[in-house]
């Protein structure tokens, strides 16, 4: 897999799981929002409507007494008032329903009964003497029909709009599927997948955030690989070296000066092994440090001046023209630590210096705290690996590698900042290299 974004596919679990749970949401609060409002309407306009249907059937059984005064017969009134608004069926005498209401219908010549949330009217009365049940809600009914369109144009509503949502939250959860098919590669230790960045919403914000998160961990992945490669190439040529001049010395024909330069190389070469060994313990030490250490007011100046005395068996060799001006400072700190700074950054110096070269080490307050400069004449850093020197076991050009496993500047960069402070590395107008450690100036302790 590259590092362009990726088109992401979704498995259908994953896919629908959201949606599918926001489509319900909607169709549930939109069910129980619908059948609540008809419930408090139906139960705000039921004495209404039930006194609308009494009133209906009122003036039917007035239209029969009429038209029995008339003189029609009994099926020439059926069939004027038998419409679709009506259903009438003849009942016989003995009908519970007429023996329930005869005192009733011997009273008023009609019974009214209304039922139910939406209002049911039905009659009992007298067509020509034969008795008759009148309903007003058959299958014809208009007010029936009316109320079906209403409910069935709710139900309508409610999927409609189940199905807008589901349309409409699969765009909506689109980000949240990409990042989390990224997440599941991540997972997987593919740190090269990369999602769209769409908007400035949160959505893209989040987009963005995932994208450093996986740079960030492919950086780490990286230099984790290194690190290993590094420390198994660092070790292991030493090794070879010694095993090779050990086999060496077994010959007991060798000559006393080889034996002597042999076993001289086997020291180096332990004494290389063991200094890998202790960078890599101090800055594994230090890398699980979060503060400076036990401090104590001591002269930098005095301890950077010790260092380079302490050198001069190197500087010396090469006939190199130190040029030490440092100003008397005194410092609270880490006492141990900051020796390593100065040891391992002019050693450095002293390394990629050519021969009859110059260093400079200039020590002085600024404004804002305190400078430390060393300068060599030693060959140019390119300007792309400036910012990866400090990097564990990374040597960069060969021109300034020569020596040392690249652990020296990663230690150094580690103790400026727990010490709070700043390291450079420039290639200044003049030509060589020079590193500029700035240290905060704390004036409590310091005078």
């Amino acid at each position: 897999m590259n590092n362009s974004v990726m088109n992401l596919k979704h498995p259908p679990q994953q896919k629908m799981t959201m949606q599918f749970k926001l489509a319900m949401m909607f169709f549930i609060v939109m069910f129980i929002s619908a059948s609540i409002s008809i419930s408090v309407l139906l139960l705000i306009f039921s004495p209404v409507m039930k006194d609308n249907a009494k009133a209906q059937m009122t003036n039917f059984a007035m239209s029969v007494q009429d038209l029995e005064k008339e003189g029609y017969s009994y099926d020439r009134i059926v069939s004027l008032l038998n419409t679709s608004s009506y259903d009438i069926e003849p009942l016989s005498k003995d009908n519970k329903d007429v023996e329930f209401f005869k005192p009733e219908l011997e009273e008023t010549g009609y019974a009214i009964t209304t039922e139910g949330i939406v209002p049911r009217a039905v009659m009992i009365t007298k067509i020509c003497g034969n008795y008759v049940r009148i309903n007003t809600f058959n299958n014809e009914n208009v007010f029936w029909i009316v109320n079906l369109v209403t409910i069935v144009a709710f139900m309508s509503s409610i999927l409609l709009g189940t199905i807008i949502t589901t349309i409409v939250g699969r765009t909506m959860l689109q980000p949240i599927h990409d990042l989390s098919m990224a997440t599941s590669e991540v997972a997987r230790g593919n740190f090269s997948v990369r999602v769209r960045e769409n908007g400035s919403d949160e959505y893209g914000l989040l987009q963005r955030n995932f994208n450093k998160m996986a740079q960030e961990l492919s950086g780490i992945e990286t230099l984790r690989g290194d690190f290993i490669s590094n420390v198994s190439h660092e070790f292991k040529t030493p090794l070879a070296s010694i095993q090779g001049f050990a086999k060496l010395l077994q010959d007991p024909e060798l000559d006393p000066a080889d034996r002597a330069e042999y076993t001289q190389i086997i020291i180096d070469e332990t004494s290389r092994l063991s200094k890998l060994s202790s960078n890599i313990l101090n800055l594994t030490k230090l890398e699980n440090q979060t503060t400076i250490g036990k401090k104590k007011r001591f002269r930098i100046d005095e301890q950077i001046r010790k260092i380079i005395l302490m050198l001069e068996p190197e500087w010396s060799k090469k006939d190199i023209d130190m040029d030490i001006d440092l100003e008397d400072i005194l410092y609270v700190g880490n006492e141990d630590l900051m020796g390593q700074i100065w040891q391992n950054i002019v050693n450095n110096a002293i390394k990629f210096t050519p021969q009859n070269g110059k260093i400079k080490v200039n020590l002085f307050r600024s404004s804002t705290g305190i400078v430390c400069k060393i300068w060599d004449n030693g060959p140019q850093i390119p300007a792309d690996k400036k910012d990866k020197i400090f990097e564990k076991f990374y040597q960069g050009d060969r021109s300034r590698a020569t020596e040392g496993n690249g652990l020296g500047l990663a230690l150094v960069k580690r103790i400026v900042d727990l010490a709070d402070g700043k390291i450079t590395v420039d290639n200044p107008f003049e030509g060589g290299v020079v590193f500029v450690i700035e240290l905060p100036y704390q004036t409590e302790g310091m005078m």
